[in-house]
């Protein structure tokens, strides 16, 4: 049982570590604070613009212009919500 229990908690840290990627990811590219970046990937994911990929634990974008400066800025600016 205790195998079960730690593969869950592995799952669910991969999911958070990719999360935290992702924005990182945004930081990069568009220079957005950290709490804009957490904003915006709550906002992909909400809206489906990125997948969670469990075997290589990370967020993919199902298109590369939303990984585009603009794209980032604009809804950074115009409220990812």
């Amino acid at each position: 049982m205790h195998y079960a229990h730690d593969h869950l908690l592995d799952l669910a840290k991969a999911e958070f570590d990719a999360r935290d990627n992702l924005a990182d990811t945004f930081v990069t590219i568009a220079q957005i604070t950290p709490a804009q970046a957490s904003d915006l990937v709550d906002f992909y994911i909400r809206k489906k613009l990125v997948k969670f990929d469990r075997a290589m634990r990370r967020y993919t974008v199902k298109h590369g212009s939303y990984l585009d400066r603009d794209f980032i800025e604009h809804y950074t600016a115009h409220g990812a919500f």
